[in-house]
């Protein structure tokens, strides 16, 4: 029986780049910028949400809704001050198609 060639409606693969920025919550300000990055977690700074397809923020582990921050290129700034030493994770996903 012959193999059945690959529908053509078939979406092709999409690949997925993933980039991180990681700061500590000093428990005072609320705007944090590439420069307050801690190098040895993160693999970038602060990306332009317009050249992303996904952005996630995790304060303290938890996933946070996007109405309590904004990101532009280069800044984070949040609704609220965390808690001193807490980790504000950004998480940046890229698709792209193969």
């Amino acid at each position: 029986m012959p193999a059945c060639p690959p529908c053509p409606c078939t979406p092709g693969l999409i690949r997925a780049e993933t980039y991180q920025y990681t700061a500590i919550s000093d428990g005072v300000k609320n705007t944090y910028t590439n420069s307050d990055a801690v190098m040895l977690f993160s693999t970038s700074g602060i990306l332009d949400p317009n050249e992303v397809s996904v952005v996630n923020l995790f304060i303290n582990g938890m996933l946070q809704p996007p109405n309590l921050y904004v990101v532009q290129p280069g800044v984070l700034i949040l609704s609220d001050i965390p808690v001193q030493g807490v980790p504000l994770i950004l998480q940046f996903i890229k698709m792209i198609a193969a």
